[in-house]
């Protein structure tokens, strides 16, 4: 397990489609890029459910007359130039209005890092009843951390790579609702060094395939319910506004979601005008959102149960609050694989977050001095018992520890991230992001024979992060960046009841980057 985040996934957080909410506090040059029109596409869709609802309800009559079942009508009803919006254009044959957009980075890094934090995971050799009878088996959990001084050979030099996607989108509007779908892929590479110094270069991969790590998102949806490759409903937005992320989830997954929309919920008008809400629901595929070792804690090949997701959202034009939730099973077979006599235990894990994201004009807040300038600040919170995954923290901790009997005992954790974007002028912006976690996984002590000391272990970990940018726009879709971030890291043990010494690691990283938005 290592602490440093690859660069790469960030560019799949901050390029993501997810969309916190429908504010238009800024102008649109506060949002630029693929991410700007692929939120007004999402945008012109739920205007689009939105009419067919209401021209829906205009004309059932007040009494439903009994007519003979008829097959219904499907039409399109909407022009694909939709509120004079010219991005989309006619699909032959089929009806859908569609939109192609895409962009390509290419960044050049340094990591500063000349050691990092490892993990060690074990199982003692003790006496426990098998199919045989009393013997030895690997049976009591232990976890060791140390500093790993071959960290250098891989950051020695700087690191190149792009993030180059293409994004399209097509609907089409019925009588009875919007069905729309939704494409987002790309090429996600950059140049690494193993231990001896070898440079080569990296793709992205999921499941150890490079064509889902081509895909982030690739589903279909009509009304509110959408099936396929989407962001899960519990993330809240992004990881912060900078390219490199903070601690918070974001994940695109297989699922299943149905969401219910609350418009012009006309609560204090007077105060919030346009207030509106959303209730969602989903069963997301718990794959990725899964943190073993293969020691302590190993899940079985399959999938299981899915991962069962709510969220629910408030928002105005101004502001949006985020409330989500996840059940993860676990289904541990560690104990049974070094000792068949011991069972295939399972438990659920549990994870939530509270954000919100505020946008503002600084004028309306300080006059005249705030002259054209706009803000926009996020923050989300994070807890985690046996579904690590979800704190969005590095792979630093696992879901739980399965004891020589198999028995389960679930880590638990926190995240908190914090992140704020300046729009000095309609072509100039600097952001910058704050993250902090921790994370508590240990055992259950044991003994290891007869007349033993019983041995288990309880470690702490901890991390805080911070990321600064600057992003020039310098006309036709081109972009410039430049991007400074400090991490720090620390492990923290307990053994036999006695204290083990923290080992903590920090560094510094820069990164450069160029993109050209079509």
């Amino acid at each position: 397990m290592r602490t440093r985040t690859q660069i790469v996934a960030s560019f799949a957080y901050a390029a993501a489609m997810a969309g916190a909410s429908n504010a238009l506090a800024q102008p649109a040059s506060f949002d630029k890029g693929v991410d700007a029109s692929i939120l007004e596409a999402e945008r012109a869709i739920q205007e689009l459910n939105a009419a067919s609802k209401a021209r829906a309800k205009e004309k059932r009559p007040a009494v439903q007359p009994v007519v003979k079942a008829v097959r219904p009508v499907v039409r399109v009803r909407a022009p694909c130039n939709l509120n004079g919006n010219t991005q989309f254009f006619q699909i032959p044959y089929v009806g859908f209005c569609g939109a192609i957009h895409g962009s390509f980075t290419g960044f050049i890094g340094k990591d500063f890092a000349t050691e990092d934090i490892a993990f060690t995971t074990q199982r003692l050799p003790a006496y426990r009843f098998g199919w045989n009878g009393v013997g030895l088996n690997a049976a009591v959990p232990m976890l060791y951390y140390w500093k790993n001084p071959l960290v250098r050979n891989t950051t020695s030099g700087a690191y190149v790579g792009t993030y180059s996607m293409v994004n399209f989108l097509a609907f089409r509007n019925t009588d009875y609702g919007t069905i729309s779908m939704f494409i987002n892929a790309g090429v996600f590479a950059r140049t690494a060094k193993n231990y001896q110094g070898e440079t080569r270069i990296t793709l992205n991969q999921v499941y150890g395939n490079y064509w889902r790590g081509a895909f982030d998102q690739a589903w279909v949806q009509f009304g509110g319910l959408r099936v396929g490759l989407q962001p899960s409903l519990f993330s809240f937005s992004r990881t912060g506004y900078t390219f490199m992320p903070g601690y918070a989830s974001y994940l695109t997954t297989p699922a299943v979601s149905y969401t219910h929309r609350f418009d012009n919920l006309d609560l204090l008008p007077g105060i919030l005008p346009r207030l509106g809400a959303s209730v969602s629901v989903s069963a997301e595929d718990p794959t990725l959102r899964r943190y073993p070792d293969g020691v302590l804690s190993r899940y079985p090949t399959g999938r299981g149960y899915p991962d069962f997701v709510g969220q629910v959202r408030v928002g105005a034009p101004a502001f949006v609050i985020h409330a989500s939730g996840a059940m993860h099973e676990i289904r541990d077979v560690a104990a049974n694989a070094y000792n068949p006599f011991m069972p295939k235990n399972s438990a659920w894990g549990w994870a939530a977050e509270l954000a919100g994201e505020y946008r503002w004009k600084w004028s309306g807040l300080i006059g005249p001095l705030g002259g054209e300038m706009y803000g926009k600040a996020m923050l989300s919170a994070s807890a985690a018992q046996g579904a690590l995954a979800y704190l969005g923290i590095p792979y630093m901790s696992i879901d739980y520890v399965s004891s020589s009997t198999g028995t389960i005992q679930r880590s638990t954790g926190q995240s908190i991230m914090g992140s704020y974007e300046h729009l000095w002028t309609p072509v100039f912006k600097t952001s910058i992001t704050g993250a902090a976690f921790q994370a508590f996984m240990g055992s259950t002590p044991e003994l290891l024979g007869f007349g033993n000391v019983a041995f288990g272990f309880n470690t702490q970990v901890r991390g805080q992060r911070v990321v600064g940018n600057a992003e020039y726009w310098a006309g036709q879709g081109w972009a410039l960046g430049l991007e400074g971030g400090w991490t720090w890291s620390q492990a923290n043990g307990q053994y036999l009841g006695g204290r083990g010494l923290p080992v903590s690691v920090n560094f510094p990283n820069v990164l450069a980057y160029m993109r050209k938005a079509f």
